[in-house]
């Protein structure tokens, strides 16, 4: 096996004063790093370029009504559950106040400096003495020592607008849906509105124009699968938030009830199921009347798309209540825009649904060569550590369907690796790693991988790894029938400082079980 990373290129925090760790963002991420990372005895200090905490869910980047994907008890870290009266989805608002009274419960706020962004993040001696950060605060610039940094920006840092010939030429407005607010949903009344993409935002903005609009337009390459919220009378947690859900698709490598499911036994019954879920997902949401059945197979929603659907969209789109226009935009005239295939769509304002860009512009082109490869996906092990750049470590780059869990793992895996900790592989070998993974990625589904971090809808593979990485047991309860079938519960991990606190000094990962077979 591999040997883990040398005292020589690693600080470890075994001195008698804490090292400080430099924490990039505010978000669930970051705040969640922050409280784990004192838990295990460093010093933080939190830069945020906002005025706010919260990330994506900050007053100015959320768009009207904007709810969670995930269900109440499974978007929260695992020792600090939501509060029982907020919604079964809860809103943007509420997501803030939740992060809000996090902080303030674990006394994470006076470490957060606000208004402040990191213009760049300098190693010292290649980053084995640590950082010197260059921020800017209310226009003054200083500089600040750091022994380690953790990148906490998240993969939705930097909104993802698509060029388009003519803009100038358009008179109308357009938005990215993280600026659209209440006075363009006012102004919908009495203006067109367009909206380009298919993601959830897409179709919320969709249906909560089509309540104070005459036939908004939904401009889309191509029609995905989503799940509705309540599918046959169940909410959908019941159907693929647990164990069991994630199995009916093939990870990359099987072993256990994995491979019976995907094997010349198990595949057989498995694939009936999943399809019979897509045809009784079609019907619901009448995809083939409103002509949004997509062209791909109803397994290709776990290719990092899983998304839920917003109340009424399909419906509408079903009764005509919403235009739908499958295209590209090709360019913008006086009056709208011209798709590729010849025809003209008038609108007074474009909302562009259009996902996001994962942007690190806090470093220098020597350090962003080495953390991405030529195709601009990350070289992350395990999402978390970048194989030729020292204590720096990404928290939040593992988006899943329990981010915020996935988020607290990554940060104890950070927390060990920075306290010598964590037997993890020589460079050479997460290289080889990263290279399998992503390999396989691209082979599974070539698009949409978010520059290679997404790991949807294998989040408890993933935290399985993290976990076994750490020597940590991935079995949370005796009972193995509700481990497997039980929808995600994040309080099962409660209390991992202290188990990593228990056991020897330096962890071998645990095996992961049979031999592995490649999907």
């Amino acid at each position: 096996m591999d040997q883990p990373t040398t005292p020589e290129t690693l600080i470890h925090a075994t001195s008698n004063h804490p090292k400080k760790v430099g924490i990039i963002g505010a978000g669930v991420s970051g705040l969640v790093t922050a409280k784990t990372m004192r838990e295990h005895g460093f010093e933080v200090v939190l830069f945020e370029k906002e005025a706010e905490l919260g990330g994506v869910w900050i007053s100015n980047r959320r768009y009207p009504n904007v709810t969670t994907q995930n269900t109440r008890d499974t978007y929260t870290f695992s020792d600090f559950p939501m509060p029982k009266h907020f919604p079964e989805w809860p809103t943007g608002e509420q997501v803030q106040q939740y992060l809000m009274s996090y902080a303030r419960e674990f006394m994470i706020l006076p470490y957060i400096q606000f208004s402040t962004k990191v213009e760049l993040a300098e190693p010292i001696e290649d980053g084995k003495r640590g950082w010197l950060l260059h921020i800017s605060q209310n226009g003054n610039l200083t500089n600040v020592t750091v022994d380690f940094l953790v990148v906490c920006n998240g993969v939705f840092s930097e909104p993802n607008m698509p060029q388009i010939q003519g803009r100038d030429v358009f008179k109308g407005q357009v938005l990215h849906s993280t600026q659209f607010r209440q006075e363009h949903l006012d102004a919908a009344k009495t203006q067109k509105v367009a909206v380009v993409g298919f993601a959830k935002s897409a179709h919320d903005i969709l249906s909560q124009v089509s309540n104070v609009s005459e036939k908004p337009v939904c401009i889309y390459r191509e029609a995905k699968w989503k799940m509705p919220r309540i599918f046959l009378g169940l909410n959908f947690k019941y159907l693929l938030l647990h164990r069991f859900g994630e199995s009916l698709f093939p990870y990359r490598f099987l072993y256990g009830i994995h491979k019976f499911l995907h094997g010349p036994m198990g595949k057989p019954v498995t694939d009936l199921l999943v399809k019979g879920i897509g045809k009784a997902v079609a019907a619901q949401l009448k995809l083939k009347k409103s002509g949004l059945l997509p062209d791909k197979p109803f397994d290709s929603i776990a290719n990092c798309s899983i998304g839920l659907t917003s109340d009424n969209f399909y419906e509408r789109a079903a009764n005509g209540e919403i235009q739908l226009e499958k295209g590209e935009i090709s360019r913008y005239v006086a009056d709208g825009v011209v798709l590729t295939n010849g025809k003209k769509i008038t609108a007074d304002t474009f909302v562009f649904a259009t996902g996001f860009r994962q942007t690190v512009p806090f470093f220098d082109r020597t350090i962003s060569y080495k953390l991405r490869n030529t195709k601009g996906w990350f070289q992350l092990y395990r999402n978390v550590l970048p194989t030729d750049v020292p204590n720096l470590s990404f928290v939040g780059y593992n988006p899943s369907l329990f981010t915020p869990f996935t988020s607290e793992l990554a940060a104890h895996y950070s927390a060990q690796y920075f306290k010598g900790q964590l037997n993890v592989p020589s460079a050479e070998g997460m290289k080889k790693e990263i290279a399998q993974h992503q390999a396989w990625l691209a082979k599974r589904a070539p698009h949409g991988h978010s520059s290679g971090t997404c790991i949807i809808p294998f989040s408890f593979h993933h935290a399985d790894e993290l976990m076994r990485d750490m020597g940590l047991n991935t079995r949370r309860t005796r009972n193995p029938i509700k481990e497997f079938m039980a929808p995600f519960n994040p309080g099962m991990y409660k209390g991992l400082t202290q188990e990593l606190q228990t056991l020897p000094s330096v962890k071998t990962p645990a095996k992961s079980g049979e031999p592995l077979v490649e999907a």
